[in-house]
């Protein structure tokens, strides 16, 4: 009897494993990491580059994990409206213009941001719409 009852046991442990690891938050990463993956190509690659290394000492590297954290709350600005200040990451210099992407929906900036922020090293999670919306109302 415990041989015939092994092998259920065994697939019904592989099926709840499998739909933990299926979660609706995993789901909702995985779609918004891979729809801000071609926003990323179609949007800003130009200029990052593939790898998120930018150009030199023209274009900025997305690879800086703390300035990504410690800018939160503005790189959907950074993006709506373009940047004009001078930022500093990896203590180089940057004071080129970063065009203004006015096209993009809120929901894409949340999909392209959660691609940026868990790539090139990064590793900051979902970036929520909800968030993009608050941050966006933000801008100065």
């Amino acid at each position: 009897m415990r041989r015939l009852l092994l092998p259920f046991f065994f697939c019904g442990l592989v099926i709840i494993i499998f739909l933990n690891a299926c979660n609706e938050e995993t789901i909702k990463y995985q779609s918004y990491y891979s729809s801000g993956s071609a926003l990323y190509k179609t949007h800003c690659s130009n200029c990052h580059m593939d790898d998120g290394e930018g150009l030199e000492a023209l274009i900025p590297p997305l690879t800086d994990t703390t300035f990504l954290k410690n800018n939160r709350e503005k790189l959907a600005c950074f993006i709506v409206y373009g940047l004009k200040d001078t930022i500093v990451i990896n203590g180089k210099t940057y004071d080129g213009v970063m065009p203004a992407e006015t096209h993009l929906a809120p929901i894409e900036i949340a999909k392209l941001l959660t691609y940026i922020t868990n790539t090139f090293g990064n590793n900051q999670g979902i970036y929520e719409l909800s968030e993009v919306e608050k941050n966006l109302r933000k801008c100065d």
